[in-house]
């Protein structure tokens, strides 16, 4: 167990590096390529098409350099893009029927990608600052998608493929990554950091299941994983260099994490049905590893100061 916590953590370590130092990379091309446009037009580009029936797109771009790339194949398909600065870029596909594109940006570099294949799906965006990135991409049908960037460098991923599912989240503050996806139907994912260099990552992969982050500060990270059907996970970090991470393979099983401080540590894995775990982190330096296999496991833990450590396996 501690060997596979251990090369998790290293995934972890690894993926916010890389993830790190492709935003670099982004941002870095999108000085060049707005250098290029200033140097040789301060104009803004639109290219629009639009193939079936009673299509609907509304462009409107106020600044030097804005790109948008609008493509809208089939019918009754409505989008609406918003551009306001220098060097934003929207690039945007609905593949189907009645699917609707809400693009807001607002300020330097900022990029978003946006693909729907389906029918009657939702995506907005919504970037105030410099150099946020989104990236949506839905297959299916009535899935909704929401990205909220207020503040520079942050990046969201959000991947759905199935119906009704939903995927949202708001990072304010600079450097914070969210990646979220979706295989299945009627499952929701919320993600929330304010701060500064924050990781979420949820992964869910059935139906019905529930995925909630919160984070408030810098350096933290949640990780949460949901193999099954109606699984809920629910983590909040209020403080900086927290570890969340939950794995839930099976049904009806539940986690809950509360971590006040700094440096704290959580790992939740449960395997099998109707299992739940509540822990509660106050303090500095607290660790606490829980693994339940079987069904219908219980788990209550409460560290108050600092340097604790709590080990719990329970299986049937």
């Amino acid at each position: 167990m501690i060997l596979l916590l251990s090369n998790r953590s290293t995934f972890v370590s690894q993926t916010n590096q890389q993830n790190f130092l492709t935003m670099k990379k982004l941002f870095a091309s999108a000085c060049a390529l707005m250098s290029f446009g200033f140097a040789y037009s301060q104009a803004n580009v639109d290219v629009s098409t639009q193939l079936g029936n009673l299509n609907e797109a509304y462009v409107n771009q106020t600044g030097f350099v804005n790109m948008n790339l609008l493509t809208q194949d089939g019918n009754r398909n409505i989008a609406t893009i918003d551009q306001v600065g220098a060097g934003n870029m929207n690039f945007a596909l609905s593949d189907g029927n009645r699917n609707v594109i809400d693009v807001d940006q607002n300020g330097i570099l900022n990029m978003n990608q946006v693909e729907q294949h389906g029918n009657r799906n939702e995506a907005s965006t919504l970037q105030i600052g410099i150099a946020n990135s989104t990236s949506q991409m839905q297959i299916g049908n009535r899935n909704v998608a929401s990205s909220t960037q207020l503040g520079m460098l942050n990046v969201a991923s959000q991947y759905q493929q199935g119906n009704r599912n939903e995927a949202s989240t708001l990072q304010v503050g600079a450097l914070n990554d969210s990646d979220q996806e979706q295989i299945g139907n009627r499952n929701e994912a919320s993600s929330v950091q304010l701060g500064v260099n924050n990781d979420v990552i949820q992964e869910q992969w059935g139906n019905r299941n529930e995925a909630y982050a919160l984070q408030v500060g810098s350096d933290n990270f949640i990780w949460q994983t949901q193999d099954g059907n109606r699984n809920e996970a629910n983590h909040v970090q209020l403080g900086n260099d927290n570890v969340a991470d939950s794995w839930q393979v099976g049904n009806r099983n539940s986690t809950t994490g509360l971590q006040v401080g700094n440096d704290n540590e959580l790992h939740q894995w449960q395997f099998g049905n109707d299992n739940t775990a509540i822990d509660l982190q106050i303090g500095s330096s607290n660790y606490t590893s829980v693994l339940q296999s079987g069904t219908n496991h219980f788990h209550l833990g409460t560290q108050v100061g600092n340097g604790n450590t709590l080990v719990t396996i329970q299986s049937n």
